[in-house]
């Protein structure tokens, strides 16, 4: 049956999971293990654009005005105060020159993160390598081809008042409008008091591949509001990523909204992932998407809660889910939630005019966990299993089935 599912749609990114292993708690300096990468010899430096240990901001635009697109620019060890535009240009990459992570340090700058806005005329082609960033937001607009790969961001300050609902722009990383941004192996930190997001993969995005990244450790680094928001307009994977939230941040329900949060979307894939921390309930879930479709499910593991699927009145032009695979996923609840919030759960709205259309949910282990597909507001099992949609052959809590009637399913234990 799966195999005439979505006839047509072709998922053709696939990585492995190789994500980071966490840091020890009691570590303060974050991403130790990025920094014992083997050192870039100094011989192959010679001829190539140098950032020097102790160079203001003024000097280093300096450097990268002198380039042209295909050189590189070494960064030396040392922290780097930023209180100002970080002066980039196309096609350069700006990389670390040893073992040692040099620091862009924009704490003093503000009291909230120090934006670097930048357009394609300034960034295109560009890649950041090896540096650690630290209080630093990078705004990226309609740029193709710009990379982040073994970078740390950390320190960042939370703006005064700020929560999930009145301040959306606080990620390390915000994609809007780009083609085949790839952020990768990088090391994404919260700390306690100055909670946020990691990478907002925003509104007109296409072909974005945030993959293989370490998103806090569980303790003194995961103060996560959301650790990937999505809504990209196609061709997205998130894969490989490690997500630890502090679970003692869950009484937080103003600073919590989701691991993985995705809406609006158009072809997005998220796979092998380990997610861990959010609590079950409406503010909660490992993985929440809404309003989009052709979605991909596959391959991950969660633990404290699971799978969210809903539609929306709002976005108006989303009022729809649709070609939804959740498969061969591992979802490991602390405690028998049950209903909506206890595995995979699915809910319209109210009043939305669209449809669910050829849901397939199969394969799924969840020892401690459920399937909740709500019947109310409209909903259309014949639209359900469209495609060869349906429930089939997941290892669950039984009796905790709660399927909408007409639903098709077998195999489910």
């Amino acid at each position: 049956m799966k195999k005439n599912f979505l006839n047509g749609f072709i998922l053709a990114l696939i990585v492995s999971s190789c994500s980071s292993p966490l840091e020890d708690p009691a570590l303060d300096t974050v991403g130790k293990n990025i920094n014992k990468r083997a050192a870039i010899g100094k011989a192959s430096l010679v001829g190539s654009a140098m950032v020097t240990a102790g160079m203001t901001l003024a000097q280093i635009n300096a450097v990268i005005a002198g380039t042209t697109a295909g050189d590189t620019v070494w960064v030396e060890a040392g922290t780097y105060h930023i209180d100002g535009v970080l002066v980039m240009k196309p096609g350069i990459t700006m990389m670390k020159s040893g073992t040692v992570n040099p620091v862009f340090d924009a704490r003093s700058s503000t009291a909230q993160l120090f934006r670097q806005n930048y357009s394609a005329a300034a960034i295109a082609n560009c890649t950041f390598s090896g540096i650690t960033f630290w209080n630093l937001t990078f705004y990226i607009n309609n740029a193709s081809n710009v990379t982040f790969k073994w970078c740390i961001f950390d320190y960042g300050v939370k703006k005064a008042g700020s929560n999930k609902s009145n301040d959306l722009h606080d990620a390390y990383i915000r994609l809007i409008g780009t083609d085949q941004a790839t952020i990768s192996n990088c090391v994404f930190a919260r700390r306690q008091g100055h909670s946020g997001r990691g990478v907002w993969n925003g509104s007109g995005s296409t072909n974005s591949k945030i993959i293989n990244n370490t998103f806090g450790n569980g303790g003194t680094t995961g103060y996560f509001i959301t650790a990937i928001n999505d809504n990209s307009k196609s061709n997205s994977l998130i894969a490989g990523n490690t997500i630890m939230r502090n679970e003692s941040f869950n009484s937080e329900d103003a600073n919590t909204d989701h691991g993985i949060y995705a809406h609006s979307f158009n072809g997005l894939t998220i796979q092998h992932n380990v997610i861990k921390g959010w609590p079950a309930n409406g503010s909660g879930g490992a993985i929440k998407a809404r309003n989009g479709q052709n979605l991909v499910i596959n391959a991950n593991q969660m633990h404290t809660s699971g799978v969210l699927l809903y539609i929306y009145i709002e976005p108006s032009a989303y009022q729809f889910l649709k070609n939804v695979q959740v498969t061969n996923n591992k979802i490991y609840m602390d405690t028998l939630v049950g209903g909506m919030y206890g595995g995979i759960g699915y809910w319209r709205q109210a009043g939305v005019t669209g449809q669910e259309e050829s849901f397939l949910i199969s394969d799924n282990e969840m020892p401690n966990g459920s399937i909740s597909i709500s019947g109310s507001n409209g909903f259309s099992n014949a639209q359900f299993n469209m495609g060869g949609g349906g429930v089939f052959n997941n290892d669950l809590h039984m009796p905790f089935l709660s399927l909408a009637a007409g639903i098709n399913q077998s195999g489910n234990y």
